[in-house]
């Protein structure tokens, strides 16, 4: 498949974004259900991402509060169902449930994936040609509970819960002696259960979760211990931390930044790694084109979302794989950017559907749609 005939596809399918929006009425809001303190939102997905080439599915989403209260907090409640053409199949399930006061915190990410998949092996030099697909299955569960520090406090402190099971692992075709030498696929891509536990340090000032105001904040750090206490087959310790930050700028819009860090030791599987790419950060790479035992990485995107039917976005990443005692492996910085179209879905709730066209430095290119914000 040419670059042109991609680029075309994507342009299409921004196309039929747009008058998709117009022809079910997103302009009169009558996309959203309303009943009680609750906004249902339901619509058909579609894109195109490297890892999944042509996909398409169904996202509901769920937006309400625990209380009447014009400033009480967010909750949001999203599953998704998503079929790819590569015969990748997600069922998944988030959530951000806040108590009106603000008191506790529930983050939940949840998963079924059957996803074939191409592994490259470790390190930012790792090179396009020693790519094999191999096909799992996979359970994914991350969640977290986190209790206010004081009344007056905008810091929370919590628990940190992580569990993925990797099994039906199948190598999908032959795999030539050379590559075996190179990658050594059947020791690097291991099936078995990762559990952890452990701690996390929150402060989280967000109104709305899926669109930050000016002003406002995230940072995230959590520390978690996996091992056979907890019922996984690898022991190591996972670190990582995570900083939002949304401002001002001109013309109405509002300018957000993202700083993330996650580090890993050496018992860890290939897939609980740091991994780069996908639809939040650094998008247009294949998710996993590059993984090693660290991962850090920061973005910035300018936000114009005028509360009419469109918003538009410009965004740009940085970031990078990496080993602390072999830095020389780490290779080249990798960077990405790209624009986004945005549709406003909730009139009241100021809620869009976002979509991302992205290139990144190496060529590659993916379209992506979505409720709410990358971060």
């Amino acid at each position: 498949m040419t670059y042109s005939f991609r680029l075309k596809t994507s342009a299409y399918l921004i196309l039929l974004l747009i008058m998709s929006a117009r022809s079910f009425g997103f302009r009169k809001d009558s996309s959203r259900v309303k009943k009680g303190n609750t906004t249902w939102l339901a619509v058909p997905t579609l894109g195109s991402a490297p890892e999944t080439g042509f996909y398409f599915g169904a996202v509901a989403l769920a937006d309400f509060k625990f209380a009447k209260d014009s400033l009480a907090r967010h909750s949001v409640v999203k599953t998704e169902l998503t079929y790819s053409l590569k015969n990748q199949f997600i069922a998944a399930a988030d959530w951000t449930l806040s108590q009106k006061e603000g008191r506790w915190i529930f983050f939940g990410k949840n998963a079924w994936l059957r996803f074939p998949e191409l592994f490259w092996g470790f390190g930012g030099k790792a090179k396009r040609g020693d790519d094999f697909l191999y096909d799992a299955r996979r359970i994914e569960l991350s969640n977290s509970f986190y209790k206010r520090i004081s009344t007056r406090s905008a810091w929370y402190l919590g628990l940190c819960q992580q569990y993925q099971h990797i099994y039906q692992t199948a190598f999908l075709g032959d795999m030539p002696i050379e590559k075996q030498a190179l990658v050594n696929p059947f020791s690097s891509i291991r099936t078995g259960i990762s559990s952890g536990l452990g701690l996390g340090i929150l402060k989280d000032n967000r109104s709305n979760l899926l669109n930050p105001k000016a002003g406002e904040m995230y940072l995230s750090l959590q520390g978690m211990g996996f091992g056979k206490a907890l019922g996984s087959d690898f022991g190591f310790a996972a670190a990582d931390a995570d900083l939002r930050y949304f401002r001002k700028a001109p013309w109405g819009g509002v300018t957000a930044f993202q700083l993330i860090s996650r580090h890993r030791t050496g018992g860890s599987p290939f897939r609980m790694q740091g991994i780069l790419g996908g639809n939040m950060m650094l998008r247009g790479y294949y998710f996993g084109r590059y993984r090693d035992l660290n991962f850090s990485a920061a973005q910035a995107e300018y936000r114009y979302l005028p509360g009419r039917l469109l918003g538009f976005t410009a965004f740009a990443a940085a970031g990078q794989v990496y080993r602390f005692d072999q830095l020389q492996e780490a290779g080249k910085i990798k960077w990405s950017g790209g624009l986004g179209i945005r549709i406003r879905v909730d009139k009241k709730e100021n809620t869009y559907l976002r979509s991302d066209f992205a290139m990144t430095g190496e060529g590659d290119f993916g379209f992506y749609f979505a409720f709410g914000e990358a971060f």
